[in-house]
Parts: C-alpha cells; structure tokens; sequence
C-alpha cells in the first residue's frame, strides 16, 4: 500500500519547493499535480464572505505550469514518486508529450508517473483548442507515445485518424533502460476502463463508491487478459477528495461550506442518481444528464445560479462525494479498498483549504496515516 497527497502548485515559488523537500522528507509515496489552467470554482463565489481562502489568493484559477514544477521538484528531492493527476494529450502533440515524459524520466531518476485522461472541457474549449473525440484523440496519442517511448532511435511511421507521422525520431532512452515512465489512466467511462486494461500501467479514478470500485477494476483486468497482458502489471490506485479532522462531525460543517458544496459540482452524473437526484448542473445547462468533464465550465456561472445548485445538493451525496471523517474513519477505507485490491491511495486534502484553521489538524492526520500504513507493511 502505498499514499500520495497533493504536490504545491501555487507561488511563491520558494515556498513552493520548500514544501516539496519537506513532503519528500516525512516519507510519502507520492505527490500528483493537476495540470490546470482553470480550476473547479466559479469566479462568482470566490469572495471573502464566501470563501476565506480568498483572502490569501485572489482567484481560484492559481496553477504554476505541472512539468516545470516536475522538474523543479525532482531536482530537490531522492525518494518521492511524482505523478500527474491528470493531464490529456490536447494541449500538446504527442511527441512533445514523450519528450517531457522521457526529459522528466532522467531528472527524476525515474521517478514521475504520467496520469492521463481525456481532458477537461474547462481547459480546453475556453483556451481555442479542439475538443471534439477527446478520448479517440486520447487513445491515438497514447499509442504514438507509446511507439516513442518504446522505440528510441527508431524512426517512427504512423497513420491515424489525428495524426501521420513519417520518418519521426526521438532520440532519448528511458532512465532505466527498457523500463518507460509508467502511464496511469484516469478512467471511468467503459471506453477508457479498457483502454486502461489495453495500454496503462495504472488506473486512477476518482472517489469511486466500493463496489463501483471492483466492478470497474474487473473491466480493465478482463481487457487486459483480452489483450494479452498480466493483469499484475497495473497498479490500482483511487484518487480521493477528502476532509479529515479530529471530531467526524467537524468534517460535514466543513463539507457543507460553499467551497466544499461547489467542489461537488464536478461530481459525476451518477452521483447523484444513484442517489435518487438530479445533478444540479443539469437545469443551468438545461440537460437531462451531464458530465462535469465535458459539460462544465465554472467560470461561465454567475452567483446567483451557482449559490441555488450548491445549496440544493443533498448531504448524501456530499458525504458520498468526499473521504471524511477521523484518522480511524480514513483508515477503515483504505482497508476496504485494499482488500478490493486498491494499491496507491491519493488523499486530495481539502480540509485545511475549506477551512483554514484545520490546516494543521488534517495534515497530521494524514501523517499517522502514512505512519500506519508503514508501520503495517513492517509487520
């Protein structure tokens, strides 16, 4: 078992790699990156009397450049792993993607993991890029990627739907010699389940109810014995949004903030079916379902209607969306989902960002759990 949490991606700059050393220091597995232009609140909320964090940054939309701060980070640390969580192949072609991952590979040492995904419409379609087929773009890159990364020196030919490529070459090995950086997909749809079993290294949902949990890891290990691999080879791992604190009823106060509601926002459709409720994003885009990745961008909410969707979403599935509770409540599911094969825990700590006077309760308490996960692997 092993933990991740999130990487510092905000300036100052100094501070920022202060942090970094000191992660790599206390021993986590792992730190990940959004690779973000725009982030997941609106505009219209963040205001002082909303959202105290706006008192310390100006806009919610705050993200220093991910493969820089990658290399930044690398060059700092010996021992933590760092991952993207997630990028998509839109934003750049997919050469340049193997040359960041293959440039990332030597100054770590071997030690980035490349989550990946479809994309996000918020970090496209405002920006003038393309989002049409954004997982068939997906699949295509990958494969191209793929061909780079497993064939230095060679030259590369390929015919797509995308892409043509002739003659291309890309002269770098793997650090580790015919080991590539590892790809992750952050998969939930049937399409992407089975490109993970098909193409990835690891799978990295998101806050994935239990039993959603093992039926979608049986997808991708049936795609993988379908596709001629071990199923061993992928690490499955779940990215959890989360809320720790010492009192488990301090944990839903702080979830029922407007922060905390609008986070849910990005929720999936299911969510809240599941939970016999409409997405409230479906009557402000005026649909009878929606996908947050495809259908969302928080900047085009005014207050008004962001404020009416955050306070109609129900407690349950507030409390279904987020990883909350104490140390013994968070503990108990990582066992749960270890025992359903789960191997890499990302705790996304929104605690002391919620609420900022539990900044250091909550970081503690992802300590003793780091500490109990290495205590129980000794023995």
């Amino acid at each position: 078992m092993k933990i991740g949490i999130p990487a510092p991606i905000t300036p100052p700059a100094d501070k920022n790699l202060s942090i970094a050393k000191k992660l790599d220091e206390f021993g986590y597995d792992s730190m990940w990156y959004p690779d973000h232009f725009m982030g997941w609140v609106p505009n219209s909320i963040w205001t002082m009397n909303l959202i105290p964090l706006a008192k310390l940054q100006p806009t919610p939309h705050t993200y220093l450049e991910t493969f820089s701060l990658i290399g930044a980070h690398s060059a700092l640390t010996d021992h933590i792993d760092m991952g993207t969580a997630v990028t998509e192949t839109i934003r750049r072609p997919p050469v340049l993607m193997a040359q960041i991952m293959l440039t990332l590979d030597h100054i770590s040492k071997g030690r980035v993991i490349f989550g990946m995904g479809a994309g996000e419409a918020e970090n496209i379609v405002p920006y003038g890029l393309d989002y049409e087929k954004p997982v068939s773009k997906l699949e295509e890159n990958l494969r191209i990627i793929k061909l780079f990364l497993e064939n230095p020196y060679q030259k590369i030919d390929y015919e797509g739907e995308f892409w043509h490529l002739k003659d291309a070459v890309l002269g770098i090995e793997p650090y580790n010699k015919g080991q590539p950086p590892p790809i992750w997909l952050g998969a939930h749809g049937s399409r992407m389940l089975e490109l993970t079993g098909e193409l990835a290294d690891g799978w990295l949902p998101i806050s994935l109810p239990l039993e959603e949990y093992k039926t979608k890891l049986k997808v991708i290990y049936d795609s993988a014995k379908k596709n001629g691999r071990d199923p061993a080879q992928i690490t499955p791992a779940i990215f959890f949004y989360s809320v720790l604190t010492n009192d488990h009823g301090e944990s839903h106060r702080i979830m029922m903030t407007p922060i905390g509601r609008a986070w849910v926002l990005t929720a999936f459709d299911s969510m809240y079916t599941d939970e016999g409720c409409q997405h409230p994003l479906c009557k402000i885009l005026g649909k009878e379902s929606i996908n947050p990745l495809t259908d969302y961008i928080p900047i085009k909410l005014e207050q008004e209607e962001t404020l009416e969707a955050i306070n109609s979403i129900p407690l349950n599935v507030i409390e279904k969306f987020y990883l909350h509770g104490t140390e013994e409540d968070a503990i108990k599911t990582l066992e749960d989902y270890y025992r359903a094969g789960c191997r890499h825990f990302v705790f996304w700590n929104f605690t002391g960002m919620f609420e900022l006077t539990k900044y250091n309760e909550s970081n503690q308490i992802l300590l003793n759990i780091l500490n109990y996960v290495k205590d129980s692997s000794t023995t």
